[in-house]
């Protein structure tokens, strides 16, 4: 479907191909590609897991393509009308979350802590998703955009409708129990509420503090994150020993990594490169495959992408643009605890709105 759309947006724009290779989100994308190839050649290892990641790098990267030569000028209003459908189907994939919670639908061991969690905490929230980290993620990035149609929609039962809709997704991202996109949306959303009005991001933090006090679960969950029994855990081939392990592989491959697709990630576990869990950092698992030099350029890819959207609220002052930013930014923070970007929908969704944000204005 992306390569069809591709074709057409090639066929109808291709006018605007010179402005969209000089774009820095694509000059950055083509370099790191670069990197990931001298990797590869560097390490000469099994080329199908190297093509393996490669595609969920960049297929998904295809989205900003297209969409940049597709749109003309008005990327604001394409996202106004975006947004109420991105919320309407974020709202149903939470609404399966919070039935799976009520009816406590059974979950992998692995999901909970055995020695603190089980017995207490009996299911969590992932709906269509295999993973709950995937919807925390997912519902994080789409979120502020609800609350967005909140602020916006002028008459009573739309706005109603709207914050429905956020209550429900709200509920979904809590029931996933994942500390880690409790925390990064908690910081990047502060953040986007100071710059709002400070006064209601210092009533979000003290219902935010309130409900984890209130709520067992939620309590439970983030003082077993602080307790030394999940420290210990943690350094006995969890996710810190993963960490570690990284960090060696670095060490061995400096520059250029030992190679995209042997390190931590799904392609390494396929083939055989990596024989533990996924190592649940996709800024971590960059560095040890593609070494400092892939992990500068990645790094540069993305935050530039970021750029593209934060700076349009900043030039333009439309809230519009400030909510797209809040949900990225937790998006790209929650990434250096999980590998999101295996998820197709985290991925359209993070490069659609990247790409809206990169769009000429009309008149530039």
């Amino acid at each position: 479907m992306l390569l069809v759309f591709l074709a057409l947006a090639v066929a109808t724009s291709w006018r605007k191909i010179g402005r969209l290779v000089a774009s820095p989100v694509v000059l950055t994308a083509l370099l790191f590609l670069s990197a990931t190839l001298l990797g590869y050649a560097a390490n000469t290892y099994y080329v199908g897991a190297y093509i393996q990641e490669a595609r969920l790098a960049f297929e998904p990267f295809m989205a900003f393509v297209i969409l940049f030569l597709l749109v003309d000028g008005n990327a604001a209003g394409l996202l106004r009308e975006m947004i109420p459908h991105l919320v309407v189907t974020a709202t149903m994939v939470a609404l399966i979350g919070v039935y799976q919670y009520v009816r406590k639908v059974p979950i992998p061991a692995q999901w909970l802590d055995k020695a603190t969690e089980r017995g207490v905490i009996s299911t969590r929230a992932f709906s269509l998703f295999g993973s709950p980290n995937v919807l925390a993620g997912y519902l994080e990035a789409i979120i502020p955009l609800g609350v967005y149609m909140v602020l916006v929609r002028t008459r009573w039962y739309e706005r109603a409708i709207a914050a429905g809709c956020v209550l429900v997704m709200g509920c979904g991202f809590l029931l996933t129990l994942t500390r880690a996109a409790w925390l990064s949306a908690a910081g990047s959303y502060l953040v986007g509420l100071l710059i709002l009005n400070p006064v209601v991001a210092a009533v979000f933090a003290a219902a935010g503090a309130g409900i984890l006090i209130a709520v067992p679960t939620f309590r439970l969950r983030m003082t077993n994150l602080l307790s030394s029994a999940y420290v210990d855990k943690s350094n006995n081939l969890g996710r810190l020993f993963r960490w570690r392990q990284a960090f060696v592989n670095l060490t061995d491959h400096p520059l250029l990594g030992s190679g995209f697709g042997t390190f931590g990630g799904s392609a390494a576990q396929k083939y055989g490169y990596f024989t533990g869990i996924s190592m649940d950092s996709v800024w971590i698992r960059v560095l040890a495959e593609t070494g400092m030099v892939g992990f500068a350029l990645y790094v540069s890819w993305l935050s530039s992408a970021f750029a593209c959207v934060a700076t349009r609220f900043f030039r333009s002052k439309d809230k519009l643009w400030l909510f797209a930013s809040v949900g990225l930014l937790a998006l790209l923070i929650n990434l250096f605890t999980d590998n999101l970007l295996d998820s197709w929908a985290i991925t359209l969704v993070m490069w659609s709105l990247f790409a809206l944000g990169a769009v000429p204005e009309a008149g530039e």
